[in-house]
């Protein structure tokens, strides 16, 4: 490894050196270059040579030049280097080689296809036993795995492999079973949950898990509220006390039949109250759960969750999980990555692909959508300008712009079928016209004479924002573009803007999600259109009945569509695919496989 660096710093010498050029050089020019000594640097010219990096043959005689043949291209070297620096299993050792050593795109993308045949399953035999490994890419980083902080959809489904949560809902019966919890009670006015633990679940820093770190998380939840996913639930909690060192209660303001679904999210998962509080923000990065899975490494390239033995529910059949970030590793070589990955997420399976793939998917695993700032003053205040918009907003010429075969029109949130117990509802179609007419309608109308509009989303949809900017210039809008953080979103930054682009999870939690957005949307929605989504929200609130529920929320979207405050865009779905040597397939709220349940056959 270090005899690659001396090579790379003998070539910075004779930067315009060719391969097999003959060069003359002196031992202290080589020594000094080499930054070691003359009788070191002889010694790495010697080992150099064996391998046929170079050719060198010395002379004698102080200041007497020698002849120096590079044999071995750069690009190789580099290359090969990264290749062992990842074997070794230093990644990020790799791409810093990549970067400094090797410009060359070709090279990048060579080590790229390289790279993809290290995913999958691997499995090594270690003395006596066999040590089973899965290993995924990832083309954005992590920011947090901690519950009450995540962002987006793979810090989710991390947190779902290294937390748990008091109870759980299983999709397939659509009802709430114990998890951390063995049973629960409810008091007669529906204020008062009382929680009962299982005995012995252990943290993975090996304490037991007793009432005061769920007391600890759910007063942690509140103190974090501010502008969390959710933190309506949050302020809905009077106090939480520990009646025993295994039960818990939690008193309610208000009565609220949404409070135990809550209490089954990633976001209400169960943290250690010592390690927790000790750690503060630091915790994000070094979390400590009850989950199947325990973190024992994360930098800014590489996330190892190895198997945690003592869990609950039993120990997980793979022994570890990595998940290596690859800054843009964004395109697919399908001959390259089928025959070494058994497992893959968000991967279109080619057509030619053997039948010893199989795929699952599911409709509607997000949706992309706008909504209108009512309280920004503007055009956007006429609803005949918010219709022009809405017709600017082709979908079809939207998903085109798009492209791939994983994305649909959305027309609903609840008529995708995620809501539990919700009937779908009837496509909409409000505005309809060419792109001509449009260009017309909107160079006529009396509400738009040329104001710019501000599109605000987070940095992750800025490819979204360009795609709805374009179409919306195309028909004679002025429109720009500002991107914000996911926390920065949060906050009141995005209410300067007149349209607000966002998406939304579609997944077992979707009445909880919809719920959150309705509430959020408040912020912005004129006093009668508030009154209106306030008072059905309330009454969401105090319906016992998933059925109940869901007509509820198909109310207030209805609302909002036809107050023209609402604009759906598209609809994405996640698809998995998966070598029939991978057994026990099972997909959680997020339709990501759980790889708790994951083994493979030899």
């Amino acid at each position: 490894m270090k005899l690659a660096s001396h090579y790379m710093r003998l070539r910075e010498l004779y930067p315009y050196a060719s391969v097999d050029q003959e060069l003359t050089a002196t031992l202290g020019e080589l020594a000094e270059a080499l930054q070691c000594t003359h009788r070191n640097a002889q010694l790495l010219m010697s080992k150099m040579q064996q391998l046929g990096w170079v050719d060198w043959r010395p002379k004698r005689g102080r200041g007497n030049r020698s002849s120096l043949i590079f044999r071995m291209p750069v690009e190789d070297i580099a290359l090969s280097t990264a290749k062992e620096l990842v074997e070794r299993k230093d990644l990020r050792g790799a791409l810093e080689q990549l970067s400094l050593f090797s410009p060359d795109s070709a090279v990048k993308e060579s080590f790229h296809r390289w790279l993809s045949g290290q995913f999958g399953y691997t499995s090594e035999v270690q003395g006596n036993k066999r040590l089973d490994i899965l290993r995924f890419p990832l083309t954005q980083p992590l920011q947090s795995l901690d519950p009450a902080t995540i962002h987006f959809t793979t810090e989710s489904h991390l947190v779902h492999q290294l937390f748990d949560p008091l109870v759980r809902y299983n999709r397939l019966t659509q009802t709430i079973e114990p998890h951390l919890a063995h049973a629960w009670e409810v008091s007669a006015d529906r204020t008062v949950w009382t929680f009962h633990l299982r005995k012995g679940v252990l943290f993975h820093h090996g304490r037991e898990l007793a009432a005061e770190d769920v007391t600890y998380t759910f007063e942690r939840l509140q103190r974090l509220s501010a502008g969390a996913l959710y933190s309506w639930a949050h302020r809905q909690i009077e106090r939480v006390d520990a009646v025993d060192p295994i039960t818990v209660s939690v008193r309610l303001k208000e009565p609220s039949e949404l409070f135990l679904q809550f209490a089954g999210t990633n976001r209400a998962s169960i943290v250690p109250a010592d390690r927790c509080a000790g750690q503060g923000e630091a915790f994000a990065l070094a979390p400590v759960g009850t989950g199947p899975f325990q973190l024992t490494h994360l930098d800014d390239t590489t996330c190892v969750l190895d198997a945690f033995a003592p869990y609950f529910q039993g120990r997980a059949h793979l022994d570890r999980v990595e998940l290596w970030h690859i800054p843009n590793l964004q395109k697919q070589d399908y001959d390259q990555t089928l025959g070494s990955f058994q497992l893959l997420h968000n991967y279109r399976l080619p057509d030619e692909a053997s039948d010893a793939w199989k795929q699952v998917q599911q409709k509607g695993a997000t949706c992309r959508f706008l909504t209108f700032n009512l309280l920004k003053q503007g055009p956007l205040l006429d609803p005949g300008v918010r219709g022009l918009v809405m017709s600017a907003l082709d979908r079809a010429r939207l998903l085109e712009r798009i492209g791939g075969d994983a994305v649909d029109i959305a027309d609903s949130f609840v008529a995708s079928g995620r809501t539990p117990g919700s009937s779908p509802a009837p496509a909409s179609s409000p505005y309809r016209y060419g792109p001509d007419r449009i260009r017309q309608l909107v160079k006529d109308s009396a509400g738009y004479q040329g104001e710019r509009l501000r599109l605000c989303t987070i940095t992750q949809y800025e490819e979204d924002a360009k795609h709805v900017q374009a179409l919306l210039q195309e028909a004679g809008f002025a429109c720009e573009v500002r991107l914000l953080s996911a926390q920065e979103f949060k906050s009141e930054q995005r209410l300067h803007a007149d349209l607000l682009l966002f998406s939304l999870m579609l997944d077992t939690d979707a009445e909880l999600r919809l719920f959150d957005l309705y509430t959020s949307m408040q912020r912005h929605l004129e006093p009668s259109v508030k009154r209106v989504v306030s008072s059905l929200l309330r009454q969401i609130l105090l319906e016992p009945s998933q059925s109940g529920r869901a007509e509820l929320l198909q109310r207030v979207e209805s609302h909002l569509t036809a107050r023209r405050v609402l604009c759906f865009l598209y609809e994405k779905r996640l698809k998995t695919i998966f070598h029939t040597s991978v057994k026990g397939i099972s997909l959680d709220a997020l339709d990501w496989v759980q790889f708790k349940n994951i083994w493979f056959r030899p």
